[in-house]
C-alpha cells in the first residue's frame, strides 16, 4: 500500500477499510445459496449471454489449474458472455462497488444486445462467499487473445489487514473458448444444501426464482448438481392449457386493460353437481349466459367464448388515476403539482387451475392427467414478479400472498375466487421500462415508495375484479336455479327435506302404477262377476241352491271391487298431489340460497344500525350529564371570590364541546330505529341548510366549498327526514372522499360540491373529475367502488337507491358530461314525497 505524502513528508490524512467488513457486507446482502446462485446468473445476462451453466459437484476438487487444487467441493458458473480484460478487472472488478453498470443504466443506455443491465451497485462478486471459500476467475474478452485467471481466498479478509493488502492472483490461463466468463468457488461451505430433500427444496426454489415461463425468460439456464442434470424446464403449454381459467393483464400509459376466460367448470361447486348438469353442461352454459345478459350489474363486459373449450370471456379497462388513493410524487418542475407514480408498463398473466379431488372435477377443468399437472402447479403456485425473467423475492414465491388472494377466502362462497394455491402466474417488467421499481439491498423486495405502491394497488384491483366478475356471477347463477326449479336440484340447506318428498313421490308413482294395472284387472273381474250375478239372478228356477248362494256371495264380491276401485283413484290423486308438493319444495330451496346471499351481505349492516343506535342514546345521556356537570361548576366558578376564571372558561369549553357533540348526533338520530317512522312535512331548503351546518367544520378542515345554485327553486316534501338525510349524505360523503383525493394530486386544486334543486328533483355534483366510465353503468349495485377495500365497501349509493326506491321516488347519474368527458351529476327524483 502507497501513503499519499504532503508538503510536510507525512502522510495525508486518508481513509481506508478493513478487509473484514467486505466479508460481512456480503454475509449481510445474500441470504441464502438460491440468492447467491441467482446474482451470478445475472452477471451472465448483464455480459449479453446467451446461456448460463451452472455445475454443482461436492465430492471432487476444482483439480489441476486451480489455485485451490485440493479445495472440498465447487461450484462453476460458465457464461458465453462478453467477456473482461486485465483492465476491466483492474477497473471494474477488484473495485468494490464500482460499477460500470450504474453509469450505463444512469445515461439510459443499453448492452449490444439491448439489456438494461440488471445489477449496479458492484456487489454481486461478494455473493460467493456465501456459497464457498475461494474464488477464481477465468475470463477473455471477445476479441482478445488471452484469457485471464484472478484468484483468492476469502479466508485473506481479516481484521489485521486493510483491503488493499488482501493478495490477489492474477496471472494468464490458456483457454480455447473465444469469450466469455467462468466462475470456480470452491471448499463449499454446506455441501449439505446441495444433497437430499436439502438440495430438492433448493432446486425448487431456483426453479420459481428462475422464470418457468417462456414469455418472461430472456436466456437459457442449465443446473447439474453431482453429475445428476436439474431439470429447470418451462412449464409447458399443455399444462396451462389445463387451466379452468386464463387472464392476461397489461398495464401502460396509465392505463389498465384486464382480459380473461373461464370455462364452464368453475361454476360446478362442490356440492351441488345435479344442478351443474341439468342447468349447464348439456348446452355448454348457453341458455344460463342468455339469462346474464339480462341481469344488471356486471362488473366487466362479458361475453359467450368463442372458444368451445371456454363458457364466458370478458374485458375490463382502467386509468391508474381513477383508482382511490392513488400515491403521488413531486413534479419535474419547482413548484408545480404532484403527478401520479407511474410504476411503468408491465404485462402479467394468471392461470387458475380446479383441484377438487375427484377426477371428475379434473376432467372438467380440462386436465388430461391431473396428478402430474397437480405437482406443477404445487410447485409452481402463486403469482410472481420477474424482472427480464429473474424473480423478485419474495412476490409470489413459497406462499407469500402478496395479492392477499386468501383474503377472498372468508365466506362461504369463497371457493369462486382466486386461491393463492390453485393459481400459477407472473407479472413480467424489466430494468428499461421499471426503473422506478426498484430492488431493495439485499434482494428482497422492492424498495418500498409511491411506484412500488402503486403497482401493487394495480394488481390487488385486477384480483378484486375477478373475484367480482366470478361473485356476480355466482349470485346470477342461484337466482337463475330459483327461476327453473323444475330443473334444478336443491341445495344442501333443504336437501333432506326434498329427498324425503322425492321418495315419497317416487314411491306413490310407484303405487299408482301398480294400481292402475290392478284397476284394469279389478274391472275386467268386476264385469265377469256382474255377467254371472245376472244370469243367475234371471233364471232362479234354472239354478240350484248352491248357485243362488254364490249369487249372493259375487255380488258382495263386486261392491268390494267397487270400492277398490275408488281407493285407486283416490291413491292416483294422492300421487299427484305429491309431486306437486315435491316442486313446491325444490322451488323454495334455490330462492333459499338468494335470499342467504343476501343476508349474509347484509347483516353486518344491521350490525351496525344496532350499534349506532345503542351509541346515540348512550351518548345523549353521557353528554346530558356532562353538560349539567359543566353547568354547575360554572356556577360554583362564578361565586368564588375571586371567581375561578380558569374553572369557569374549562366549563364552557365543555358545555360548547357538549352541545357541539349533541348537534351531530342529533343529525344521526333520525336515521335511527325509534325514529325512521316518523313522518313529517318540512322544505328542501330547510333540510340542505341543516345538513350543510352539520358539514361545515368538517368541510372548512378539508378546504371544500359548498354552494347552492342560485336558481335552485324550494318545495316541500313529507317523508321520514332521518332517510332523505341518510339519502343525502352518502351521495356528500362520496363527494367528500374523491374531492380530498383530487386535493392530494393538485396542490392549487379548490374543491367545490354543489347542490340544486326544483320540484321534484334535487341534484348534486362536485368538481373532483366524474365517475369512471368502468363503473358509471353500475354505480347503484351493491359492493361496487374504486376505493381501497378497508376506506370503502360499495354500498352507501345501492342503500340511497333502496331508501328512494321505497318512498316512490330514484336516483341517476345524469348522462351530462363534465371537462373530463365522465359523467358526474347525481340527481334524486322526489316525486313519491311532494307535499302538495
Amino acid at each position: 500500500m502507497f501513503a499519499r505524502v504532503g508538503p510536510s513528508g507525512m502522510a495525508d490524512p486518508h481513509f481506508n477499510i478493513s478487509a473484514s467488513v467486505v466479508r460481512q457486507l456480503g454475509d449481510e446482502l445474500v441470504s441464502d445459496e438460491v440468492t447467491a446462485i441467482v446474482e451470478l446468473v445475472k452477471n451472465a445476462y448483464d455480459a449479453d449471454a446467451d446461456y448460463a451453466h451452472v455445475v454443482v459437484d461436492t465430492n471432487d476438487s476444482p483439480g489441476d489449474g486451480s489455485k485451490f487444487p485440493e479445495a472440498a467441493g465447487y461450484i462453476t458458473i460458465e457464461d458465453d458472455g462478453m467477456g473482461m480484460d486485465r483492465a476491466d478487472i483492474d477497473r471494474g472488478w477488484l473495485m468494490i462497488s464500482l460499477s460500470g453498470k450504474r453509469t450505463l443504466k444512469a445515461s439510459g443506455g443499453v448492452t449490444p444486445k439491448g439489456r438494461t443491465p440488471l445489477g449496479d451497485k458492484g456487489l454481486g462478486r461478494l455473493s460467493t462467499q456465501k456459497l464457498g471459500q475461494n474464488l477464481e476467475l477465468y475470463t477473455r474478452k471477445d476479441g482478445e487473445s488471452e484469457t485471464e485467471h484472478v484468484a483468492f481466498a476469502w479466508s485473506a479478509f481479516t481484521d489485521d489487514k486493510s483491503l488493499s493488502e488482501v493478495p490477489v492472483s492474477i496471472e494468464p490461463a490458456s483457454s480455447s473458448r473465444p469469450k466469455g466468463t467462468k466462475l470456480v468457488i470452491s471448499g463449499l461451505r454446506n455441501p449439505d444444501v446441495w444433497r437430499g430433500s436439502a438440495a430438492n427444496k433448493l432446486i425448487a426454489d431456483l426453479s420459481q426464482i428462475i422464470s418457468p415461463f417462456a414469455e418472461a425468460r430472456p436466456f437459457l439456464v442449465t443446473l447439474r448438481i453431482d453429475g445428476r442434470p436439474i431439470d429447470l424446464e418451462l412449464v409447458s403449454a399443455k399444462v396451462r392449457d389445463a387451466a379452468v381459467a386464463k387472464f392476461i393483464v397489461d398495464f401502460e400509459d396509465g392505463e389498465l386493460s384486464l382480459t380473461g376466460k373461464f370455462r364452464l367448470a368453475k361454476l360446478r361447486g362442490n356440492q351441488d353437481h345435479d344442478s351443474f348438469e341439468h342447468l349447464l353442461a348439456r348446452d355448454n352454459g348457453l341458455a344460463f349466459f342468455e339469462d346474464l345478459k339480462t341481469r344488471k350489474g356486471a362488473p366487466v363486459e362479458f361475453s359467450y367464448s368463442k372458444d368451445p373449450n371456454y363458457f364466458l370471456e370478458f374485458s375490463y379497462r382502467l386509468r391508474l388515476a381513477s383508482l382511490a388513493k392513488v400515491e403521488m410524487v413531486s413534479g419535474l418542475v419547482a413548484d408545480s403539482d404532484p403527478i401520479i407514480a407511474d410504476p411503468g408498463p408491465f404485462h402479467g398473466e394468471i392461470d387458475e387451475f380446479l383441484f377438487r379431488g375427484d377426477e371428475l372435477g379434473a376432467k372438467l377443468g380440462g386436465l388430461a392427467n391431473a396428478t402430474e399437472v397437480r405437482e406443477i402447479v404445487k410447485l409452481h403456485a402463486g403469482i410472481k414478479v420477474f424482472r427480464d425473467g429473474f424473480a423478485i423475492k419474495p412476490y409470489g414465491l413459497n406462499g407469500e400472498d402478496w395479492l392477499r388472494l386468501s383474503a377472498q377466502q372468508t365466506s362461504a362462497s369463497s371457493y369462486y375466487g382466486l386461491r393463492p394455491q390453485n393459481v400459477m402466474g407472473f407479472v413480467s417488467i424489466s430494468e428499461a421500462a421499471n426503473r422506478n421499481l426498484k430492488d431493495k439491498t439485499d434482494r428482497e423486495g422492492f424498495v418500498a415508495n409511491a411506484y412500488s405502491n402503486n403497482f401493487q394497488r394495480l394488481m390487488v384491483h385486477v384480483t378484486k375484479v375477478i373475484f367480482d366478475f366470478y361473485d356476480w356471477t355466482r349470485r346470477n347463477f342461484n337466482r337463475y336455479k330459483a327461476d327453473l326449479p323444475e330443473r334444478s336440484k336443491p341445495f344442501e340447506g333443504s336437501r333432506k327435506a326434498i329427498a324425503d318428498a322425492e321418495v315419497v313421490a317416487s314411491r306413490l308413482a310407484t303405487y299408482s302404477r301398480s294400481a292402475k294395472a290392478m284397476e284394469a284387472n279389478t274391472a275386467a273381474a268386476s264385469r265377469k262377476i256382474a255377467a254371472v250375478t245376472t244370469k243367475i239372478k234371471q233364471t232362479p228356477l234354472m239354478s240350484s241352491a248352491a248357485e243362488r248362494e254364490l249369487a249372493d256371495l259375487l255380488d258382495e264380491a263386486k261392491q268390494a271391487l267397487e270400492g277398490a276401485q275408488e281407493l285407486f283413484d283416490q291413491l292416483a290423486g294422492y300421487s299427484e298431489d305429491a309431486k306437486g308438493l315435491a316442486n313446491i319444495v325444490a322451488t323454495l330451496s334455490p330462492r333459499l340460497d338468494v335470499l342467504n346471499d343476501q343476508l349474509q351481505d347484509f347483516s353486518e349492516l344491521a350490525g351496525l344500525g344496532l350499534l349506532a343506535e345503542a351509541l346515540s342514546h348512550e351518548v345523549q345521556n353521557q353528554t346530558d350529564r356532562l353538560m349539567q356537570k359543566a353547568g354547575a361548576a360554572i356556577k360554583r366558578a362564578r361565586k368564588t371570590s375571586p371567581p375561578n376564571a380558569d374553572l369557569l372558561v374549562l366549563g364552557q369549553d365543555v358545555t360548547a364541546s357538549a352541545s357541539a357533540l349533541r348537534r351531530q348526533i342529533g343529525h344521526l338520530s333520525p336515521s335511527l330505529r325509534y325514529q325512521r317512522d316518523k313522518i313529517e312535512g318540512f322544505t328542501v331548503s330547510e333540510l340542505i341548510d341543516q345538513i350543510l351546518e352539520h358539514f361545515a367544520d368538517r368541510w372548512a378542515d378539508r378546504d371544500i366549498v359548498s354552494e347552492v345554485e342560485p336558481s335552485s327553486v324550494d318545495f316541500r316534501v313529507k317523508t321520514n327526514r332521518g332517510r332523505l338525510t341518510q339519502v343525502i349524505d352518502n351521495i356528500l360523503l362520496n363527494g367528500e372522499y374523491w374531492l380530498v383525493d383530487a386535493l392530494s394530486r393538485e396542490k392549487k386544486f379548490q374543491p367545490k360540491l354543489f347542490i340544486a334543486y326544483a320540484a321534484p328533483r334535487l341534484r348534486i355534483w362536485d368538481n373532483a373529475g366524474g365517475i369512471d366510465p368502468a363503473v358509471e353503468d353500475i354505480l347503484f349495485e351493491p359492493f361496487v367502488t374504486l376505493k381501497p377495500k378497508d376506506e370503502g365497501r360499495g354500498l352507501g349509493l345501492f342503500i340511497s337507491a333502496q331508501i328512494l326506491e321505497s318512498m316512490g321516488c330514484s336516483i341517476a347519474l345524469l348522462t351530462d358530461r363534465n371537462a373530463q368527458d365522465r359523467r358526474y351529476i347525481f340527481e334524486l327524483n322526489l316525486s313519491g314525497i311532494i307535499d302538495g
